[in-house]
């Protein structure tokens, strides 16, 4: 099976689009609409969310997180988040998409049989990956996944259009997480999917303070960009 030469950043531009193609490639057009944080609707209310509102259609992009069982090398996406008050988090929110690398492919139906969420320490403005401070492993059924929409004309890290899934999760930690405030803490969330046939990608969120990083083969790999999340009691 076929390993992501590059899993983390799928381009999401539609084919009506291409015009701006460079703007895209540079990562620096997704977000020129979007608001602040916020949480999503009807949910808790939101510690800390950079949650894309259903209203939003500019911010799509993706980073490849999960763990393949096939024995391909596993990806991680992580962000990093401060409270200004400390809080104990109980519920987790994410959005995520489903794409593959196959010319004019419908989108592909989600492959993930379960996420594990962690957090993390910094360690120098990076995770300290020597060990989670808090993981937990849940399966598709615990973490509602929804379907929010399907969008045609994207690139799924390839030169040729195909079509994106794109769905809404939340979970109610086994154990919650209590989190310091002005400490800075990292998330990461994962699926585990059979190989990278179908690939999963953390979606962009809401702008907060444009970072998030990948892990791949030891190498971490910075983007100028959120990941959507909530925290929330």
């Amino acid at each position: 099976m076929d390993i992501p030469t590059f899993p983390g950043r799928y381009r999401a531009i539609s084919a009506a689009a291409l015009t701006f193609a460079a703007c895209v490639i540079a990562s620096a057009c997704n977000k020129n609409n979007a608001g602040g944080p916020s949480g999503p609707s009807g949910s808790t209310d939101p510690v800390h969310s950079t949650i894309v509102p259903s209203s939003n259609s500019s911010i799509v992009e993706a980073r490849t997180s999960q763990i393949v069982t096939d024995g391909s090398p596993p990806s991680a996406v992580f962000d990093d988040f401060t409270l200004t008050s400390g809080a104990t988090i109980g519920t987790v929110g994410w959005q995520g998409i489903y794409c593959v690398q196959t010319a004019n492919a419908p989108a592909p139906s989600p492959t993930a049989s379960s996420f594990t969420i962690s957090f993390w320490a910094d360690a120098g403005g990076q995770p300290d990956v020597s060990a989670p401070l808090k993981t937990s492993t849940y399966t598709v059924a615990q973490v509602g996944q929804t379907f929010l929409k399907n969008v045609d004309g994207f690139y799924c890290g390839t030169a040729f259009p195909t079509s994106w899934n794109f769905y809404n999760y939340s979970v109610a930690l086994t154990t919650p997480f209590t989190a310091t405030a002005g400490t800075k803490y990292w998330l990461s969330i994962q699926a585990t999917t059979p190989s990278y046939a179908v690939y999963f990608g953390w979606r962009d969120g809401v702008p907060d303070n444009h970072r998030s990083l990948q892990l791949f083969q030891g190498t971490f790999t910075s983007y100028a960009f959120d990941r959507a999340y909530s925290l929330a009691p």
